[in-house]
């Protein structure tokens, strides 16, 4: 094993370690502060609404300020990807060379290091900041980050159809670029790298190199994983700087060193602190949502004598993201006082993102309706949204109230179909019944067609498929 090799060794299993048991975060950091800047625009800042996402930035920014990027550096499980897709295209190089091949790489860390690209990335967030964030556009498409967010969660498989959207595209790009290009979307496109290079300035820990006792082999440049040119630099700290190290290990007289020792250690250290320390405060928090917001909704109690809802206990279900979520809501003097997620198929990550703002939003509101989705959790929002709304129907003595919806979802599709069919768009056709399958959003849908008089006369949904707004309401004794 190389000298290099055996110093990278622990950012080896840190890196690995992170990709087990926190391969998300570095999404949900992005998401977090999106939250807090759309709250900002909307005039709606509560600390009920933001403050899942608080300490879910406290998990990364106090430490990138003390100590800089060793998140990127280590934790980050995006980075780590892209890292290794460098390391096995740097094998595959190797092997190339012997046999005689040209080097399909060109050189790519120095092709990549002085294009004057590295602006992008202020872009991208600047674009999120000022459009997506802002509300003036409705983005509702998945990035590259919840793609991959989707892949790296241990123990569930979404299949291929996310890399059929744009955001697989985005990652299959980013995946080639980082072949060619180490840390290619860190670079380059990473929004909250942008944050992080800005913020990062002034860390203590540095790394100091004297250029008098520099030679002419600007190694350290050669080998710096975020291209950053320290042939000029007497020390370099913060920035685009992730503390990885490797212009340490390459450099062939020990002149670049950490200013101080154990910086590394001492680096790692304090993010892993910030981090655990956010995950308890998030953990705490989720479990106190109901308790803390159920105190103020008994106090709207006094002023609603003319409540809707019934007293007793209700569960609703609703559509998320990997399938049903079933939410239990206490109903005390006819006031939403509880919410409970009884059951979910979600990544628990994004549930307790969108629980820690919707269940404040309903029980403040005392209404499922009109409440807006967390960035970041969007489908696991519609979920809990869907159930509750679901459950307080119940709770409101409608009983009725699916059975008539059902009802009247299906006199509409009626109405639609024989649109369809008068509109005589199918003529000249072979009298039979034939049967269609495609590939709905859940599944595979399997419709029935039959043709009378060479004429559609009728189409009909097969009961093997899956209907599209499908949930159960029971009330709980």
């Amino acid at each position: 094993m190389k000298k290099q090799d055996k110093r990278n060794w622990p950012k080896a299993v840190i890196q690995i370690l992170s990709f087990l048991l926190i391969p998300g975060l570095f999404e949900a950091q992005f998401s977090a502060v999106g939250t807090i800047i759309s709250a900002v625009y909307q005039g709606t800042v509560s600390w009920e609404r933001i403050r899942y996402s608080v300490w879910m930035v406290l998990a990364t920014v106090p430490a990138v300020i003390i100590v800089g990027r060793f998140f990127c550096g280590y934790f980050c499980s995006f980075g780590a990807v892209q890292d290794f897709l460098w390391f096995a295209g740097n094998k595959l190089k190797k092997r190339f060379r012997k046999a005689g091949a040209k080097n399909l790489h060109s050189n790519s860390k120095k092709s990549g290091r002085n294009v004057p690209t590295g602006w992008i990335k202020y872009g991208v967030l600047l674009f999120w900041a000022v459009f997506v964030w802002s509300g003036m556009i409705k983005w509702n498409i998945a990035g590259p980050w919840q793609v991959f967010g989707q892949y790296s969660s241990i123990g569930h498989w979404p299949g291929v159809k996310p890399m059929f959207s744009i955001g697989g595209a985005l990652i299959l790009v980013i995946f080639v670029g980082s072949v060619l290009i180490q840390r290619f979307f860190c670079r380059y496109l990473c929004p909250i790298g942008a944050i992080y290079s800005m913020i990062s300035r002034c860390t203590l820990l540095k790394i100091v190199k004297p250029r008098s006792k520099c030679g002419s082999c600007r190694l350290c440049t050669a080998k710096c994983t975020m291209g950053i040119d320290l042939t000029e630099k007497e020390q370099t700290a913060g920035g685009e700087c992730i503390g990885c190290g490797v212009c340490i290990n390459g450099c062939l007289k020990n002149n670049a060193h950490w200013k101080y020792r154990y910086s590394v250690w001492i680096g790692v250290g304090v993010t892993c602190l910030t981090i655990a320390a956010s995950q308890f405060l998030i953990r705490s928090e989720s479990g106190s949502v109901g308790k803390t917001a159920g105190d103020a909704a008994i106090d709207t109690a006094e002023q609603n004598l003319d409540s809707r809802f019934q007293d007793g206990t209700y569960s609703g279900s609703g559509e998320g993201y990997r399938g049903t979520v079933t939410v239990s809501v206490k109903v005390e003097q006819g006031t939403i006082t509880g919410l409970t997620i009884e059951n979910a198929e979600d990544d628990q990550t994004y549930l307790d993102r969108a629980k820690s703002g919707i269940f404040s939003e309903i029980m403040k509101k005392q209404s499922a309706e009109e409440i807006d989705t967390v960035s970041g959790a969007t489908y696991s929002s519609k979920g809990l949204i869907e159930a509750t709304q679901n459950a307080l129907k119940e709770a409101a003595g409608d009983e009725n109230t699916v059975q008539e919806n059902t009802a009247s979802e299906s006199t509409d599709t009626t109405e639609e179909k024989q649109a369809f069919l008068d509109a005589g768009r199918f003529h000249d056709l072979k009298d039979g019944i034939c049967t269609g399958t495609a590939d709905a959003f859940r599944g595979d849908v399997e419709v029935q067609v039959t043709v009378e008089n060479q004429k559609v006369t009728d189409i009909s949904i097969l009961p093997t498929a899956t209907p599209r707004n499908t949930f159960s309401v029971q009330r709980l004794t």
